[in-house]
């Protein structure tokens, strides 16, 4: 008991801050050379930007005045709106923008969810290479061509690019996030140094169209789903952090934890889809995945098996005190939890909420994959208007 105890603390203590130490040693020793962004290239190839979209009446005229004036060659250069069975004013939105501007097109099509609407719309979709980008994210204007550079090298499958999440509501909740999302981004930074990046973002990334595999129906992580199939078929996945988007952080608690719940059971559902890359022969793509992703996925419940060994441990001193201490931490969980429409949560009380917020979300997200509740569907996340 004592031993599987000491494995459990070992395996989130690696999965969080073991991981990064590893990954920075293994950066240095297998450093992949990125193509050199300053490097000219003579002859562009053609971009379909993919943009999924569920009544975004607020923010797509804004992302397509975004998308219009990025920094790429018309001529090489297309915007598609796929539509998933809208019901407010976005297919209209969309239309006066066709009508006016060759390179916008709109694709309606019936409710189906995000992979549907992905599967259908890569049928149509002819260019060399596709972006892929949420309605609500607002794209720096050279972030295709940052993107595509790196495709001159052939062995390159899959390029993501870096979102930074804004917080203009100060909320307590955004703070979380955009540290989190700027340690995740720490590591993406060192997985693309090895040429394996553990899942795209769909905010930002470009795949070969060639390599695109359709979605299973019940897929909800499109992005991770789809970027780490192309790993799996042997390409490289990297991170360019010069390619540089922007989204707002959810208004509220409430809403952040909604979507990570369903990112939760997305993650859960990937793990089916992607079966082949738990095969550890296969090297530093499955060591990738098991520590940047299975063993993340695991803390949840591995919390709760070390919460109740502790208790058949009690008559230890040393088993005492670190059931002491986790107690202190969940209460101060809690604590986070109530104070969390103040402006400023105490920087000791913040982290485990936090914590067990994300892992909170990601166990309910476990229980929506296994009862089949999590719906491919999607509602769109409140947020601000772009620009």
């Amino acid at each position: 008991m004592e031993i599987g105890y000491w494995i459990i603390v070992g395996i989130i203590i690696y999965a969080y801050l073991g991981y990064p130490i590893v990954l920075y040693m293994l950066s240095i020793l297998f450093n992949y050379k990125k193509i050199n962004s300053g490097n000219a290239i003579n002859k562009w190839p053609g971009v379909d930007l993919l943009i999924a979209a569920y009544n975004e009446e607020k923010v797509i005229h804004s992302k397509i005045e975004n998308s219009i004036n990025l920094d790429y060659p018309s001529d090489k250069f297309n915007i598609w709106i796929a539509s998933d069975g809208s019901s407010d004013r976005t297919n209209e939105i969309v239309r006066k923008y066709e009508a006016t501007n060759k390179n916008v097109h709109l694709l309606e099509f019936k409710r189906t969810g995000k992979s549907g609407v992905i599967n259908r719309s890569m049928n149509i979709l002819n260019a060399e290479i596709v972006v892929f980008s949420d309605a609500n994210t607002e794209y720096s204007k050279d972030v295709i061509k940052k993107l595509i550079r790196h495709f001159q090298d052939p062995n390159i499958g899959c390029v993501s690019g870096r979102l930074k999440y804004r917080n203009p509501g100060k909320t307590m909740s955004g703070i979380g996030e955009s540290v989190y999302w700027r340690y995740e981004t720490a590591l993406k930074k060192l997985e693309s140094k090895i040429g394996f990046v553990a899942g795209a973002n769909g905010a930002v990334y470009a795949i070969r169209k060639n390599l695109f595999e359709p979605l299973h129906k019940n897929t909800i992580n499109d992005d991770f789903t789809e970027s780490m199939t192309i790993v799996k078929k042997g390409y490289m996945s990297i991170y360019e952090e010069k390619a540089m988007v922007f989204e707002d952080v959810a208004p509220s608690m409430q809403s952040e934890f909604k979507r990570h719940i369903r990112d939760g059971a997305g993650h859960y559902i990937a793990i089916i889809h992607l079966l082949g890359l738990l095969n550890p022969f296969l090297g530093m793509k499955s060591f990738i995945y098991y520590s940047h992703r299975i063993f993340r996925w695991m803390v949840p419940f591995l919390l709760i098996f070390i919460f109740i060994i502790n208790i058949l441990l009690l008559n230890n001193f040393i088993y005492q005190a670190l059931f002491i201490f986790q107690c202190i931490f969940y209460m101060s969980a809690i604590i986070g939890w109530i104070g969390n429409n103040y402006k400023k949560i105490p920087f000791i009380i913040y982290i485990p909420f936090y914590f067990c917020n994300l892992n909170l979300a990601l166990f309910l997200g476990f229980i929506k994959a296994v009862t089949n509740k999590q719906k491919p569907t999607w509602e769109r996340t409140e947020r601000n208007s772009l620009l």
